[in-house]
């Protein structure tokens, strides 16, 4: 099987892509590679399968990037590379050509994953990494390259929004130096922060209202479920671009182990679970088609099924998994 540094150095017009709805992680991985890679003279095109959050839209302004059009619209290539996912159906249509194309593809990413199931030509894979961005970084530097300053601030991008801003259960010591190696570097934090968190529209705050109007706790608070419906959110004139401040709030309850909130994108519900201490979550994500980290994970329900049924899906996944309780030790 050839290496990850074997496959980047034999190719020469190379696609990076991050997964469906991509987040800072994700993001932040593909764009160190996507300029390291320029800088060592491949021909590089950054393509995302559908548009990410616009909160990251100042990354666009510092690395454009362009979204899959569809059938026969990704370019000529020698190599897909895939960052923060192991799963191709994760890239929705895009993961199709590329499966109909037989692609080389090679995956860097932080999640775990069946091999048996999920084939790459070649991975660049630590689970017990604290973000996708820093494996990026780790691998431009093995093919002899110094990510630039723009990278530097991606992999800060990644690091920060996948740790919750080094308060998740991930930031381990390697990610706390890896912040101050990076802030070092030059990446100014501050600036950051307010880039990411502070550009929110005034419908946020209602939507996240209504949102939180909305929870059900289960198994004697254990675990909580929450869920808003498009026409809700347009009956609060509220917006919700992301969840994780919701989740956040919730799993902050004491009784609360593990948090569920459904939402509607795209015409159709996803699900974003958060865990505490000891459940999980990537497995009941994987139960349903999706996946993630043992406290962080996500997954997108089949078309057609509404956010009715998946809230009774839920209810009963939840109540079972915190009747089992922690395991032994």
């Amino acid at each position: 099987m050839s290496t990850s540094l074997d496959l980047i150095r034999a190719s020469e017009r190379i696609v990076v892509a991050g997964h469906l709805r991509a987040d800072g992680d994700s993001l932040g991985a593909a764009i160190v590679l996507a300029r390291g890679l320029r800088a060592m003279g491949k021909q590089v095109e950054l393509i995302l399968p559908d548009p990410p959050d616009s909160r990251y839209s100042f990354l666009e302004r510092r690395t454009p990037w362009s979204i899959y059009s569809g059938k026969g619209s990704l370019p000529d290539h020698d190599l897909v590379i895939v960052c923060d996912c192991s799963q191709l159906d994760r890239l929705g249509a895009m993961g199709t050509e590329i499966e109909i194309l037989g692609s080389k593809r090679l995956v860097v990413d932080h999640h775990p994953f069946d091999r048996a199931v999920h084939r790459w030509d070649a991975e660049y894979h630590d689970v017990t990494a604290a973000a996708t961005g820093l494996l990026a970084v780790d691998l431009l530097r093995e093919l002899g390259e110094e990510p630039d300053k723009i990278a530097l601030e991606a992999a800060f991008v990644a690091l920060m929004t996948d740790t919750g801003w080094l308060k998740y259960s991930n930031a381990d010591a390697r990610a706390f130096a890896a912040a101050a190696d990076l802030v070092g570097r030059g990446v100014d934090p501050d600036s950051v922060y307010r880039d990411i968190y502070q550009q929110t529209s005034a419908g946020t705050p209602r939507g996240i209202g209504a949102a939180l109007a909305s929870t059900e706790y289960l198994a004697d608070g254990k675990a909580v479920l929450g869920w808003i419906d498009g026409a809700t959110l347009r009956t609060a004139q509220g917006e919700l671009v992301d969840t994780d401040e919701i989740l956040d709030i919730l799993r902050a309850v004491q009784s609360v182990e593990v948090v569920a909130f459904l939402s509607e994108r795209g015409g159709r519900v996803k699900v974003s679970f958060r865990s505490k201490t000891w459940l999980d979550v990537n497995q009941g994500a994987r139960q349903i088609g999706g996946g993630g980290h043992a406290r962080a994970a996500g997954a997108t329900f089949p078309e057609g099924v509404s956010i009715v049924d998946a809230r009774e899906q839920l209810s009963e996944l939840l109540e079972a998994a915190v009747s089992a309780g922690p395991p032994a030790a």
